[in-house]
């Protein structure tokens, strides 16, 4: 049964096949999911995302769950934020550290379904943490904020520090998305938005499942069906992924190091982020 205020939940877990699990679970009780795989990666994720409840492995590699949530308590906006340690450890001792740095609460792999919906059921969010949704003539509005690249290539040669200020890179990048929706995979979105944070590039994209995989992620095998929903878009994106790599080096001038992809096969919102080799240089 699907929750009665829909959530916003990441899951960082660096198992693939149980975040993804976990991920569909959750998502099948009517939540909005991002799923990665990775605690580096989670901080710039949780910034866009915002999400209300995060279920955090403890032993990932690199940045451990513990140091996950500790850096992510000291964040603007996510000291209340429920954190829900998730991991295959049953020692007391480890529970204790997770709470210790922050932890909401421990649950043990493989997780209950009863532990998942108590907790589910357990966030309480305010209203002004789920806007209402926007009309569609304002969201069309907002994907209006493009700058084609001709335009922004005539701009940066006109500046001594041939350089675009982030406002105008994010246009750049908004209007190459678009075009690369239209000429490459055929649909164009209601929602983009892009932003520069540090040496990351997140990229939101709204409203762009297609009736057929509306219906696929419905089918008789909703778990088959949106497991090939997202192998589907991920192999789109990895074909495409030089365009889109030279689409973002040109608009923000630094070379793109790696590419992560999610789409929430519930909500449609799709979600790219590039690490960046470095933080770009805005003018």
């Amino acid at each position: 049964m699907p929750t009665a205020t829909p959530l916003r939940v990441l899951i960082v877990d660096d198992n693939r096949d149980g975040a993804d699990a976990l991920g569909l679970l959750v998502e099948a009780l009517g939540n909005q999911v991002h799923v990665t795989y990775g605690g580096t990666q989670a901080l710039g994720v949780a910034t866009a995302f915002r999400p209300d409840l995060m279920f955090v492995d403890l032993v990932m590699p690199g940045m451990d769950g513990c140091d996950l949530v500790k850096r992510f308590r000291q964040m603007p906006g996510f000291a209340k934020t429920t954190v829900v340690a998730i991991t295959g450890l049953k020692d007391d001792e480890y529970k204790d550290l997770a709470k210790q740095a922050g932890c909401n609460a421990v649950i043990v792999k493989p997780a209950a379904l009863a532990d998942i919906k108590t907790i589910l059921g357990s966030v309480v969010v305010s209203p002004a943490d789920h806007p209402p949704k926007r009309t569609k003539e304002r969201a069309s509005r907002e994907t209006e904020q493009r700058l084609p690249m001709v335009e922004a290539r005539r701009i940066r040669s006109e500046r001594k520090s041939k350089n675009l200020t982030q406002a105008e890179s994010e246009a750049a990048i908004c209007d190459g998305i678009i075009r690369f929706q239209e000429e490459y995979q055929g649909w164009r979105s209601e929602r983009i938005h892009v932003h520069f944070i540090n040496d990351l590039l997140v990229i939101r994209i709204l409203g762009v499942l297609t009736l057929a995989e509306r219906q696929l992620s419905q089918s008789s095998s909703p778990e088959s069906g949106r497991d090939l929903i997202k192998q589907v878009r991920k192999r789109l994106l990895e074909l495409a992924r030089p365009m889109l790599e030279s689409l973002v080096h040109e608009a923000a001038g630094v070379k793109v190091s790696s590419m992560h992809h999610d789409i929430s096969t519930v909500t449609g919102e799709e979600m790219v982020i590039f690490s960046l080799a470095a933080a770009p240089r805005f003018e």
